[in-house]
């Protein structure tokens, strides 16, 4: 055995064992945790890992971040392909003529695969003096962080990137190196140069350092060699201690991302449950862990966030990034002195920096998670940490009192006598189930379409357009409950349940099989949510119905609608159930309709700020974000504002009074504009 074998072999092991050690350390965590599953639909957890995982589908598609994705793309692959390189040369140090089967030199793989790696080994050296850049230089708001929120991303030196970036790049100079050296040494060995591995930059650089000095180049082989496997043990190590974690746990954290409905919460079981809600770091499940180890700290969750562009405590990068760091500061301690009742260190206060305020000013509009290239949950950790609040502490906004006690006592938020619920049907004719019970579909209204004034002229004009069509549907009038969406977003559990309950029952009772709703929240609620107790529902938004109704000649457009048109994607209708084109696909039906695309639109379209509850919730004057979000939309110079979801369309005509704009701009819901139009 060599010197070079005995160093090698002491070096490697003592890499891999402080490696393991450090993995050990923050795996404990996650075996610590509550368990769940996240083994199910395995065949779709595969399609999303190739897709997103390998394929880096969000880096390569989000609008205004496509340069940064495919330079990060590229260093991904780069790194996928430079494993085979990897692995022979860590082989070399015990068998120096070591040659991985198919992908060396005389390998039936080799010529594609030698191609490929001498050249991404260029393009990831280049792209990663690219990345440095934008971390020293031009630094963009999304990397240094938002204030206020993210005051502490802000004066973070970011030291760790650059390192990371420069181990990098070290990888594949070395690498290069190495293989240019090589090509002299084996140009000895080979018969023929047909045998000869064909590596373009390797062959280069060899012709400029190289060439004619065979001694030179071992020398440089074995330099190279020791380079390239000290900085990948080095760089091994770094990782579970900085934000480069993501590089082992990106993946796995993209594998377990949820594949039931995004817009289903869990379900608690409150009959049996000794916690409400998540107040301690052992509440949380493993894949919540997992993802505070995946933050990337791109910064892309809080440049989509309404409530970090509108100055708000919250900035989800910067909450995740409090939570894994007071597990990183305390460790065990946090994790230990909790209670069998519950009680020990909480997670909500100045000493993580996980506020109450943080917590209240989140919208669940999911922008958050859509921008997350690992998949990063948010919504659902913010929501259990409001059940927590609500539940146990009955700490929330003043202003969510009347909220739950409308509910409660009216069963609706608005807190308007139950008897009126069926007010906006009248002279219109509309039969009730009890009337009419082979009717094929319920028209669920919903709370704002039943008590809203502005609302009820939503829901007049999607009856005159269900007329129109000849579809056969009832209402439940008077007897139609309340679905509890509100409750449970503002995290009171207990409430939703009743409320989803009886619904349930109510719906039953009425041998209810199809729904038609306009309203997003209460879609998203009985598509997705109502089948936790055994609600299942062909569940149809009104305008997929409406725009299939179009196509099929049911219904025909003739009178000349509004002209400029920019349409607000509903954050439950698009990011939570990816309805995007049938809304689009009304109104463009509508003769002399001119539909505009905001900047952000479809899913990277922004909340209109009533998500989560925040519609009964008030905002400082500037900090509204119905306010930033008229902006945005008054920016496309459309002459009419449509929307497909009645709590949409309230803030944004209150957005458009703000602004004094509204004598010259309408604000409208797509079937108001349609129903106009018959």
């Amino acid at each position: 055995m060599t010197t070079t074998t005995i160093v090698w072999t002491l070096a490697f092991l003592a890499a891999m064992g402080v490696f393991s050690f450090q993995v050990y350390n923050r795996a404990k965590y996650l075996l610590r945790a509550r368990p769940t599953n996240r083994l199910d639909n395995i065949p779709e957890r595969i399609r999303r890992t190739l897709v997103y995982g390998i394929g880096q589908f969000k880096f390569l598609t989000r609008k205004g971040e496509r340069l940064a994705g495919v330079v990060h793309a590229l260093v991904f692959w780069g790194f996928l392909v430079l494993g085979g390189q990897v692995v022979t040369m860590f082989a070399r140090g015990w068998f120096p003529d070591f040659h991985a089967p198919l992908i060396s030199a005389g390998g039936i793989l080799a010529p594609g695969f030698l191609v490929t790696k001498d050249v991404l080994e260029l393009v990831v050296f280049v792209c990663v003096f690219i990345l440095i850049s934008r971390w020293v230089i031009t630094h963009p708001k999304r990397l240094m962080g938002f204030e206020p929120a993210e005051a502490k991303q802000a004066a973070h030196p970011h030291w760790e990137a650059v390192l990371i970036l420069l181990f990098i790049a070290g990888i594949t100079a070395s690498g290069l190196f190495y293989d240019a050296a090589r090509l002299v040494l084996l140009a000895g060995e080979h018969a023929t140069e047909a045998d000869r591995p064909y590596e373009p930059i390797a062959g280069l650089i060899s012709a400029a350092f190289f060439a004619g000095k065979p001694e030179l180049a071992q020398s440089a082989s074995d330099v190279a060699w020791w380079v390239h496997n000290l900085i990948i043990l080095v760089f091994l190590n770094f990782l579970p201690l900085a934000k480069h974690f993501h590089v082992i746990t990106a993946l796995p954290n993209v594998f377990f991302d949820k594949v039931e409905p995004y817009g289903r919460l869990s379900k608690q079981d409150l009959e049996t449950a000794e916690i409400f809600g998540t107040s301690q770091m052992e509440h949380f499940d493993w894949k919540q862990i997992l993802d505070m180890y995946t933050c990337t700290e791109c910064g892309r969750c809080s440049s989509q966030c309404p409530a970090t562009a509108t100055g708000k405590d919250l900035a989800p990068r910067q909450m995740l990034l409090d939570l894994r760091n007071y597990l990183y500061e305390n460790g065990d301690k946090v994790w230990n002195t909790a209670g069998e009742d519950g009680s020990g260190p909480t997670i909500v206060g100045e000493h993580t920096g996980v506020t109450e305020s943080v917590i209240w000013a989140c919208n669940t509009c999911r922008a958050c998670e859509d921008a997350c290239p690992v998949h990063i949950e948010y919504v659902d950790k913010i929501v259990d940490i409001r059940r927590h609040l609500v539940q146990e502490l009955a700490a929330f906004p003043s202003e969510v009192t009347r909220v739950f006690k409308g509910m409660e006592t009216q069963g609706n938020p608005w807190g308007i006598g139950a008897d009126k619920r069926a007010d906006w049907a009248e002279g219109l004719n509309i039969p009730t189930i009890a009337e009419q019970p082979d009717a094929e579909y319920l028209f669920f209204v919903g709370c704002a379409g039943s008590f809203d004034d502005r609302a009820k002229k939503i829901t007049q004009a999607l009856a005159k357009i269900l007329k129109e069509a000849g579809i056969s549907y009832a209402i439940l009038g008077r007897d139609e409950p309340c679905n509890g969406d509100t409750a449970r977003r503002l995290g009171n559990e207990y409430l939703y349940q009743s409320m989803a309950q009886m619904a349930v029952e109510v719906f039953a009772g009425a041998n209810v099989k199809k729904v038609i709703t306009n309203c997003p929240h209460c879609f998203n609620t009985i598509k997705n949510e109502f089948p936790q107790f055994g609600g299942e529902y062909e569940t149809v938004h009104a305008s997929e119905l409406v725009s299939q109704l179009i196509k099929d000649g049911r219904l025909k457009p003739t009178k000349q609608g509004a002209r400029e048109v920019v349409f607000h994607d509903s954050c439950y209708l698009g990011r939570y159930n990816e309805v995007y084109d049938a809304p689009r696909e009304i109104l463009k039906s509508i003769p002399g309709t001119n539909v505009i695309e905001a900047e952000r639109s479809r899913n990277q379209g922004m909340c209109c700020g009533a998500g989560g509850g925040r519609m009964w919730i008030e905002e400082e004057p500037d900090q509204r974000v119905n306010s930033l979000r008229v902006g945005q939309l008054l920016d496309t110079n459309a002459t009419t504002i449509a929307s497909g979801c009645p709590y949409c369309m309230t803030m944004l005509s209150d957005g458009v009074k703000e602004k004094g704009r509204e004598e010259e701009i309408q604000t409208k819901d797509v079937m108001e504009i349609l129903a106009d139009s018959l």
